[in-house]
């Protein structure tokens, strides 16, 4: 495995406060985190430990704030620790990314020997909690986890970019609130100052559930009513519908369904004259399209296939294939690819994919049939079906807004009047 834990640079040990009170409710497994840092987030899960005389073994998850080169995020890593000798090996690992697909990474000889730990390291760290276990039933310390240690790690990330404290961040991250006052509750327990409690409640906002969120106050903003243009908007046709709420908050949300075809966008808004500006928050990611797998398909000259990181086939992908000579050739994958047609006598030589509802064009990937002629294309969603609307133009009048995107015009009636 690329990243041993014994060369993981120690920088900022969590809070190892022991159990919540026993009245709170059990929802996950055994997991408690015990580095709460800006790079890195480690849990153990205490019901994996096993003791057996000097050597511990244990399921330490680590996540990282953003995806490594071979784009993981997170480590499932079964440790094994000799504290007599204080070594500490990886006996085996899992590398995930954020949106759960599987990252394979390539195996260095020596990766699961027992190595040293470094003296400031985050190795150091597991090896001392684990060495303090002294049988398999002892209270393992560290902060328990009510949440899914992915979700909490997340949370921890966005609470240090806040300024927040490194146990504070733990203990925050750690839990699920269910009722309003658990959330005002944990902010005083852990002394979060006053203008910082609404951002620090928006980077915790996965652990909240929706009915222990107070309804946000709808502060009109001056600007925003004096327009004239706060209001519902809506758009229908056969088999069409859009709507664009402006809100007096200066905050919008948008959506889009026809067919298969759903989009949606949210953000703020502002009015100069007779046109509407929307800015989306957080900016959207688009989609990606990136080279896989290759191999040998004896069955046909050239077979193409796009999936989602799980694995899954994605249909409906447009495709374009350019040869040796001649124009190149049209198509799109089935859940199970494209092959080419047995006619087809000239040589493959590229391929680009697009996805024009999504506003999707990949790269033009070049085809060697004679190395490899069954070729496998990984599709990243991020957030596709989110509309950006940094290139969308939105003009009003005293009846409705006119939305011109990608040289296309849809007319929005403003509702309520």
């Amino acid at each position: 495995m690329r990243i041993l834990l014994s060369n993981l640079a120690w920088t900022v040990l969590a809070g190892t406060s022991v159990s919540p009170a026993a009245s709170e409710p059990w929802q996950f497994t055994d997991e408690r985190m015990i580095v709460a840092s800006d790079t890195m987030v480690i849990t153990f899960v205490g019901e994996s430990v096993r003791v057996k005389g000097e050597m511990r073994t244990a399921r330490v998850n680590l996540h990282l704030p953003k995806p490594d080169k071979y784009g993981a995020s997170s480590f499932a890593i079964d440790t094994e620790v000799d504290c007599a000798r204080k070594l500490l090996r990886e006996v085996a690992s899992v590398a995930a990314r954020s949106n759960g697909g599987v990252v394979h990474l390539p195996h260095e000889a020596g990766d699961n020997d027992f190595k040293p730990v470094q003296k400031d390291s985050f190795a150091v760290v597991i090896q001392e909690h684990l060495c303090r276990i002294k049988r398999e039933d002892y209270r393992k310390g560290g902060i328990y986890l009510y949440t899914s240690s992915d979700i909490a790690a997340r949370s921890v990330f966005a609470l240090l970019a806040l300024g927040i404290e490194n146990k504070a961040a733990g203990q925050l991250a750690s839990k699920h609130y269910s009722e309003p006052n658990e959330i005002t509750a944990a902010l005083d327990e852990q002394k979060v100052p006053a203008d910082k409690r609404a951002a620090v409640i928006k980077a915790i906002d996965a652990q909240i559930e929706p009915e222990a969120k107070p309804p946000p106050p709808i502060i009109p903003l001056a600007s925003a009513v004096a327009s004239g243009h706060v209001g519902k908007y809506m758009h229908s046709e056969m088999e069409l519908a859009s709507g664009l709420w402006l809100k007096a908050d200066g905050t919008f949300q948008y959506f889009l369904t026809v067919g298969s075809l759903d989009e949606k966008a949210d953000g703020r808004w502002t009015a100069q004259g007779n046109r509407v500006v929307l800015e989306n928050d957080p900016v959207p990611v688009p989609p990606t399209i990136t080279t896989g797998s290759g191999g040998r398909d004896p069955a046909s000259k050239l077979r193409l296939k796009v999936t989602i990181p799980s694995g899954r086939g994605v249909p409906g992908v447009d495709l374009v294939v350019g040869f040796d000579t001649g124009d190149p050739l049209e198509g799109y994958t089935q859940s199970d690819g494209w092959t080419l047609p047995a006619d087809e006598k000239r040589e493959p030589r590229w391929v680009m994919f697009s996805m024009s509802s999504y506003g999707l064009r990949s790269a033009r990937f070049p085809i060697d049939a004679r190395t490899a002629n069954a070729l496998a294309y990984i599709l990243t969603p991020n957030d596709i079906g989110v509309v950006n609307f940094a290139k969308v133009n939105v003009m009003a009048d005293g009846n409705g807004l006119t939305v011109i995107r990608e040289g296309q015009s849809m007319r929005y009636e403003k509702q309520g009047k």
